[in-house]
């Protein structure tokens, strides 16, 4: 049932959005039914149209707030998530339901929650798991809907965690990492370049560029935070580096002696100031300056130059879209010769602050919000407000100096030139359309299952019994289970872990319990999407493809097109303990086990082993994708301590199908990899890894477990509230004496009348650094940021 919020939320954008020019539009969102004509083809062209008119109207994006992007297991990670919805970036959603993920480097997933939308903003707590090692990661959310477009387009965040054993101080030792980014794309001699160079230290003294006789070409201009520019006119045939401390040097790219640089000005809030310069040969030739997006040209300037070597254009911004946009220098026959990545922000709010010391402990800050007219604004805040220990420095995307509005738009361009522009900010909505709707809305949570009985028999087209117990609730449900056992519970409003317990009607008490193997979605490829300069080709978004369509859940097949993958877990459990030794006692490199409650099928056993993957999962024939650290070289297999004959046709490869075939995925009880030294025990035949499947030797089936028609559930997630783990933090001040602390954070702040709010910020060390992060976004999609260091 749709509640009273999320009604009237579509009523509100059925009539702002379908305002617009779309003539085809349908009338009460995705899924309405086509117009019925008396023409066949014509009936499938508006199908068509409506659909295509939903995926634009409708779209929706993510942007998240957060207060830290470094921080150390079992810390709380707060956030902010703001839902925007067609191309005018309103806030509002139709979806009901956000779901949160932490994800490491290569894509895998950590853990995931869910939380609900209200008014098309969502908020909460993220733990970081216990056990997580030292490394990047990535912070995701997104709606069921967005599904539609691609994981590309999911809000974002990458974060730094410091894992067991493991201090801040460890990222100061890394080695020097620099990049360089031409403004333009590439380096023309004979004329003024500028480029932006970025680095992951404290680098001691000034930056030099010094040709390749060791004399000086240029000086890097340093902003602080790991960014720095510099402006230099390169010559034929010459080579050019950057000199870091400690003796390294940094090579700059090749010199084009034939080209055109391309420079920006982005510093005012109602125009952007676009200079061109070209050689000699090219003066003549004709030009266009196109600003694309995702490959598709929103605006066109033809570049004159009249005999003068240098052109000036102006953009206004009233008329480029917002947010991210690539602009293009481009000949006659759309040969691109220069890129240069820009960000639009247009009828933004304004967000100021003034601030003095009342005492040692305690700041006070006055905030102000204006529209671009200097009109007070009231809206609701989120602020967070950190400090920086002293040996510790912040670069790049984590914090920002910003004095006023010019400071901070040129910083915004320094992030955007390098790729580093932080997820908070929005990006453009104009994205590649998927070609049809997949994805509904989700208005609820959902459970997915398919029924056996303790015999592990299939239950097909069974009515089946579902008592859910909440910790202030008992629901009682009932499904029926279609021809291929599957059954679908949906729009589930359920806070916190809950317990499901499945019956059905049986005279023998073993027979009346249900045994149900839980399905969840697929976990999306992780996809980055950079702001750095494309080719102009415009790749296609890459709607999400998983391996089972909802629609096999239910007894009557219906027009939504959801997919979904069997067997992943609903809620981690602990690390089991083994029930047979491992051979030769070697520890596994890794390992995962089958749960008996749930079992997976084999290939879904790989999936829960980190950098593992599965090729044509789902298939007849599926094949494993080993990771580097594995080796090269033929792979063993090796069931209940006995290796499997390899034949020379395979290379010493088994096939996953075989094993597939071979042994019940119901009997395994562990599946062990071994990597390196510890696959040498099996000799050549295991140079590529080794991989052992352990068998249950049955012992734990001569007794009636009652559990197995129990599940744990998974609910909205139940977060804390700052002030609750503020207090567990000053209990445990020691173990997060390097961090960067979070004084205060606040996600649903509200201005006054005037505009204004007075902040009091507690125990702030003069000493140390104190920075502010303030985000805002209206319902009409108006939104303001301030990031800036709090000056004693």
């Amino acid at each position: 049932m749709t509640s009273p919020t999320s009604k009237s939320q579509l009523n509100y954008l059925v009539v702002f959005l379908f305002a617009m020019a779309m003539g085809n539009a349908q009338s009460s969102g995705p899924g309405a039914p086509a117009e019925v004509t008396y023409n066949e083809t014509a009936t499938f062209l508006t199908y068509q149209m409506n659909e295509l008119d939903s995926l634009v109207a409708w779209q929706e994006q993510v942007v998240l707030h957060t207060n830290k992007t470094l921080l150390k297991p079992k810390e709380q990670l707060f956030f902010k998530a703001y839902v925007l919805t067609g191309p005018e970036q309103l806030r509002v959603s139709a979806s009901e339901v956000l779901k949160v993920e932490l994800l490491d480097e290569n894509g895998s997933l950590i853990h995931s929650q869910y939380h609900k939308i209200h008014n098309g903003t969502s908020e909460g707590s993220f733990e970081i798991p216990k056990k997580s090692e030292t490394g990047l990661y990535y912070l995701r959310a997104y709606t069921r809907w967005m599904l539609n477009y691609g994981p590309e387009n999911f809000a974002t965040k990458k974060l730094m965690i410091t894992g067991r054993n493991k201090g801040m101080a460890d990222f100061n030792t890394k080695t020097i990492k620099a990049e360089v980014f031409p403004e333009g794309g590439q380096l023309i001699a004979g004329l003024e370049n500028r480029v932006v160079i970025e680095h992951n230290k404290t680098l001691q003294g000034t930056l030099e560029v010094i040709d390749q006789m060791g004399m000086a070409a240029a000086v890097v201009q340093d902003y602080g935070n790991g960014l720095g520019s510099f402006v230099f006119v390169p010559e034929k045939g010459n080579t050019y580096h950057v000199k870091l401390d400690r003796g390294q040097t940094m090579k700059l790219p090749e010199i084009e002696n034939v080209g055109y640089t391309l420079r920006v000005n982005n510093l005012n809030h109602d125009r952007v100031v676009v200079h061109v310069a070209a050689t000699p040969g090219l003066l003549n030739q004709d030009l266009y300056l196109r600003g694309k997006i995702n490959g598709l040209t929103f605006f066109e300037n033809k570049i004159v130059f009249d005999k003068n070597e240098v052109v000036e254009v102006v953009l206004p911004k009233t008329e480029m879209p917002k947010g991210s946009i690539i602009l293009h220098l481009e000949d006659e026959f759309e040969q691109v010769w220069a890129t240069r990545p820009l960000f639009i922000v247009n009828d933004e709010l304004s967000i100021s602050m003034q601030n003095q010391i009342i005492n040692t402990n305690e700041k006070q800050l006055k905030i102000k919000v204006t529209d671009t007219n200097g009109t007070p604004i009231q809206t609701e805040l989120s602020i967070n407000v950190g400090q920086l220990q002293d040996n510790f420095d912040i670069k790049g995307p984590f914090i920002k100096t910003f004095e006023n509005d010019r400071n901070q738009m040129f910083m915004n361009d320094l992030l955007v030139l390098t790729g580093k522009l932080p997820a908070d900010y929005a990006l453009n909505k104009t994205i590649a359309l998927p070609d049809e709707i997949k994805y509904s809305f989700q208005n609820g949570l959902e459970f997915y299952g398919k029924a056996f009985d303790l015999n592990n028999s299939l239950l097909p087209n069974t009515k089946i019994q579902i008592l859910i117990t909440t910790k202030n609730d008992v629901i009682a449900k009932e499904a029926v289970t279609n021809t291929d056992g599957l059954f679908h519970l949906k729009e589930l409003q359920i806070d916190g872990k809950a317990k499901i317990v499945f019956r059905m009607v049986a005279e023998d008490a073993k027979d009346k319990f249900v045994k149900v193997v839980p399905y969840e979605y697929e976990t999306p490829p992780l996809m980055l999407i950079s702001n750095t300069p494309d080719k102009g080709t415009g790749l296609k978004s890459k709607q999400f493809l998983p391996q089972k369509q909802a629609t096999k859940f239910n007894k009557d097949e219906g027009s939504e097109k959801l997919v979904m993958l069997k067997g992943v877990t609903l809620v981690g459990e602990k690390l089991k303990v083994k029930k047979s030794p491992s051979v030769y006692g070697i520890e596994p490199s890794r390992v995962v086990f089958q749960d008996p409650k749930s079992p997976k099928t084999i290939p879904e056993l790989f999936l829960g082993i980190p950098g593992v993957w599965v090729k044509g999962l789902g298939d007849i024939n599926p094949s494993l994708i080993l990771p580097r650290s594995a080796g090269v070289g033929p792979v063993l297999w090796v069931v209940d301590g006995l290796p499997l004959a390899q034949t020379p046709a395979e290379m010493g490869s088994t096939q996953l199908g075989e094993i597939m075939s071979m042994i019940p995925y119901i009997d395994v009880d562990r599946i062990e990899l071994l990597y390196g030294a510890n696959a040498a025990i099996y000799g050549v035949r295991a140079a590529g890894g080794a991989i052992l499947i352990y068998t249950r030797n049955g012992s734990d089936e001569n007794f009636f477990n009652r559990k197995k028609a129990e599940l744990t559930f998974s609910g909205y997630h139940e977060s804390l509230s700052f002030d609750n783990d503020k207090k567990d933090d000053d209990n445990n001040k020691k173990a997060y004496q390097e961090a960067i602390l979070t004084l205060y954070w606040n996600p649903g702040l509200k201005t006054d009348e005037n505009g204004e709010i007075i902040l009091n910020i507690p125990e702030v060390d003069v000493e140390n650094k104190v920075f502010i992060d303030i985000k805002t976004i209206m319902p009409d999609g108006r939104s303001g940021t301030l990031k800036a260091l709090l000056r004693p």
